[in-house]
């Protein structure tokens, strides 16, 4: 197969809580998640099903003539994105490639328990915004501007030949405002996000789900994860063109 860079948001750095992994594990290529399991410990758990999307991932990093395994993505769109680690000249730590899409659900064993993205407790209930999110952590970080009216990302800027090309030395913010041309919509997504926040801003997440959830710091707690709520898709930034696969 041929890859091609990615058209939509890259995440960049975010911790390896929020990334899934393909992993060599039990003599074959799984899907793995990093948790946090609490007081500081983490537990590395390994889906069930996950042979296809490991296939999709390795098929990437092969089609790049990189090493097989290595972390991907699954945004809200279920795209599966791939880092690659990037040329130095480029000023960039990776690019990110499209493997396909996403169909399925993962589900992470936990202690004779599974865990999911979706946005539930451990009983399988619904969660409610405020809720705590106790579930795995991937997700496309997006960040809620100062004065909360507004959501960007920032990614590399790729140029509009086909197939696209990085723009060395340049990145590209999006506004949702700008994207949506309505000012009042992209003001209605951010104050989900600013209900648990607060006006100040700063970085949340988007699952495969369209579950939003953000970090929280709660005094002499720490930081917690807090759910939003259910992206709105027709309130959010459109879907990138990729490959039909």
């Amino acid at each position: 197969m041929s890859a091609e860079l990615y058209r939509g948001p890259w995440p960049n750095n975010v911790s390896k809580l929020a990334k899934y992994a393909v992993r060599f594990t039990d003599g074959e290529w799984k899907v793995t998640v990093l948790y946090d399991a609490g007081d500081g410990l983490r537990y590395l758990a390994v889906d069930g099903g996950g042979a296809a999307v490991a296939k999709q991932v390795n098929a990437v990093k092969s089609a790049v003539r990189d090493q097989p395994g290595g972390a991907f993505y699954v945004n809200e769109y279920r795209h599966i994105i791939v880092p690659v680690a990037a040329d130095p000249a480029t000023a960039l730590q990776a690019v990110y490639y499209f493997a396909g899409r996403f169909n399925g659900d993962f589900q992470f064993e936990f202690e004779r328990s599974l865990l999911s993205t979706r946005p539930v407790d451990r009983d399988g209930r619904a969660l409610k915004p405020g809720d705590t999110w106790i579930g795995p952590r991937p997700g496309i970080p997006y960040v809620l501007a100062a004065g909360a009216k507004d959501v960007y990302f920032e990614t590399a800027a790729l140029t509009d030949t086909d197939p696209p090309q990085v723009r060395a030395n340049m990145t590209r913010r999006v506004m949702l405002s700008k994207v949506l041309r309505d000012a009042s919509a992209a003001a209605e997504t951010a104050r989900k996000i600013s209900a648990i926040r607060s006006h100040a801003g700063g970085r949340f997440y988007v699952n495969e789900h369209g579950a939003i959830f953000s970090p929280v710091t709660e005094a002499g707690a720490g930081i917690s994860y807090i759910y939003c709520g259910q992206l709105e898709m027709e309130k959010w930034f459109p879907e990138p063109e990729v490959a039909q696969s």
